[in-house]
């Protein structure tokens, strides 16, 4: 089950009429469901995947809010279906790239969210806001629900810079789009033979 998914004259996503209007979202929104042999699922998970993809290989950085939209789905995604897809990473580096502070507590989410998100994501994304310092004075005056937790996880980690964090947003990005383009360039299997 798809959503429509309007294309260019290219064939390609349109994105714009995805980040223009905020409710269109909605069609992207995680919805849980089963398979035939009650495996969970999510109905829309195709179709944001799609997005992102398409996210990553535009030029950033997206609009804010819909990269931290995104992002709360694929939480909620990977809440339902455990495991780790990369498309929770992709919506972590679309929000990362916007650099603001209070992302930070999405970030934690999205790392917490199951034992394979834990192992699968980048946690320097969590000093995305500026640096490790400019990153600790924020969560210490934050009212995070888990501050306490966050503030004693970011003192773990090895004290970045800014550029340090945006190259390695930068590298990850690449990392998914040279794999994206790689894949539009294998021509597809005949399975009539």
């Amino acid at each position: 089950m798809t959503a429509a998914r309007p294309r260019d004259v290219g064939g390609t996503l349109d994105l714009a009429w995805w980040s223009e209007d905020p409710e269109r979202w909605d069609l992207l929104r995680f919805e849980a469901a089963h398979d035939a042999a009650d495996l969970p699922l999510d109905r829309w998970s195709k179709d944001r995947q799609d997005v992102l993809e398409a996210l990553v290989l535009a030029p950033g950085p997206i609009d804010h809010d819909f990269a931290r939209f995104l992002l709360e789905q694929e939480v909620w995604f990977h809440r339902h279906c455990r495991g780790c897809s990369h498309t929770i990473e992709i919506a972590a580096l679309l929000l990362a790239e916007h650099r603001r502070p209070g992302d930070v507590r999405h970030l934690w989410e999205a790392i917490l969210t199951s034992f394979d998100t834990w192992g699968c994501l980048p946690h320097q994304l969590l000093l995305a806001c500026g640096a490790t310092e400019h990153t600790l004075s924020y969560v210490t005056g934050s009212d995070h629900g888990q501050r306490d937790d966050l503030l004693g996880y970011l003192h773990k980690l090895q004290a970045v810079t800014g550029d340090d964090v945006a190259a390695l947003a930068a590298r990850r990005r690449r990392h998914y789009t040279d794999i994206l383009r790689e894949l539009d360039a294998v021509p597809e299997r005949d399975d009539d033979r």
